[in-house]
């Protein structure tokens, strides 16, 4: 059994990244074995990871696994998925035509963004349209070495929201951000 100051814990909401979880207790925490031992039932299990990772969204989008979907399909990755690639030397497709990936994205940085395949909370991401040229071509290099993805720019629409800021109420203009996941 799961046990949190004595009380037998059968159900768990986990709320930390599976490598943070590892990081502070190893591959036997006590969570993970409780897991496998089939003792806990955990909403954001263990398999979740996958989902957590960018670059599925450059699985879905990309026209190298275009055989996987049927047009419905399709049209609903088109239709919800931004273009999405995972940042490597290849040629790919953008907007209909062929494309070397690296100097497609140079060329148009204030079209993109480059976030790491597996972090969160903005961390490491650079927004092409917020920074000149030689920085982007820093963090290509630096995507270059490490696992990132190329995304296109999408709006995200925002909404005045009552806010508490400084002691006073005030409306503050906040983007939408429900992360939907649908599997």
């Amino acid at each position: 059994h799961l046990r949190f100051g004595g009380t037998i814990v059968t159900l768990l909401y986990k709320r930390v990244l599976l490598h943070e979880l590892v990081a502070k207790g190893g591959p036997d925490h006590p969570i993970f074995r409780a897991v496998r031992d089939g003792a806990v039932c955990i909403v954001n299990p263990p398999t979740c990871k996958l989902l957590h990772k960018k670059a599925s969204l450059a699985v879905l989008s990309d026209e190298r696994h275009a055989h996987l979907y049927s047009a419905e399909q399709h049209a609903a990755i088109a239709a919800t998925i931004p273009w999405t690639r995972v940042v490597e030397e290849r040629r790919t497709v953008h907007d209909g035509r062929a494309v070397d990936l690296l100097e497609h994205v140079t060329a148009h940085r204030e079209r993109f963004v480059l976030k790491p395949n597996d972090d969160y909370g903005g961390a490491g991401i650079v927004l092409g349209w917020t920074v000149d040229a030689p920085t982007w071509a820093a963090a290509l290099r630096t995507a270059l070495d490490a696992p990132y993805i190329v995304q296109e720019r999408v709006h995200i629409p925002s909404q005045g929201y009552p806010s508490l800021v400084d002691g006073r109420s005030v409306v503050v203009d906040r983007m939408y951000d429900t992360a939907p996941f649908v599997t």
